[in-house]
């Protein structure tokens, strides 16, 4: 039987895939935090701050979905 042209992608492309996935995904998440306190009167400072915390809250349930999935999977 033959095989495609077709390969899985190496471990460590896969991971810089979802690393960059995590941090766009996470990015977006705090500019659409960041822009609905500014509108609700926040000063910039405490935007800016909860821009932060939304992006790692963001960040670690996807390094953490992406763990629970490789741990399953094996």
């Amino acid at each position: 039987m033959t095989t495609s042209g077709t390969s899985c992608p190496s471990s460590s492309r896969a991971w810089a895939r979802w690393l960059l996935i995590i941090v766009l995904f996470s990015t977006l998440i705090a500019a659409c935090v960041a822009a609905s306190k500014y509108v609700t009167g926040t000063g910039i400072a405490d935007a800016i701050l909860f821009a932060g915390a939304a992006f790692g809250a963001t960040a670690g349930l996807c390094f953490a979905a992406v763990g629970a999935v490789t741990a399953l999977r094996n």
